[in-house]
């Protein structure tokens, strides 16, 4: 079990906010990471995009964490997230996991897509207008 390790990445001239995660999260790890993307977010002003890599996470099987993700989904969606471009690499587990938290989250104004590469990702979100 690998500790958790959250990194930012700034998309220079985009409104999107861009996170990568390491390791396992735990409820507070995704409640401070819930903290920052809505945060950043919402500096953009209006509408925004949010890329999460997740490709070297752990699965996550606490139900508490499992909570605060699908938590993550509607906070960003509160917080003007159009899209999340999903970047799990060939993770199909953990594409699997996002999956049940966006449902999980009923934030169903946010386009939501999946990716191996974060270049697909941002190409996506620049033909959102993002």
């Amino acid at each position: 079990m690998a500790t958790w390790e959250l990194k930012k990445y700034d998309v220079p001239g985009r409104k999107i906010v861009n996170t990568e995660g390491f390791g396992l999260a735990t409820p507070e790890d995704v409640r401070e990471l819930t903290e920052y993307v809505v945060s950043k977010g919402k500096s953009f002003g209006g509408k925004w995009g949010y890329i999460p890599m997740m490709e070297k996470m752990d699965p996550i099987y606490d139900p508490e964490t499992q909570k605060e993700f699908a938590k993550l989904h509607k906070a960003c969606e509160e917080a003007g997230c159009i899209a999340m471009a999903f970047v799990a690499g060939g993770m199909t587990t953990i594409k699997v996991q996002a999956k049940r938290h966006e449902k999980a989250s009923q934030a169903d104004k946010i386009a939501t897509q999946y990716f191996k590469t974060r270049e697909e990702a941002l190409k996506w979100l620049e033909e959102l207008g993002l």
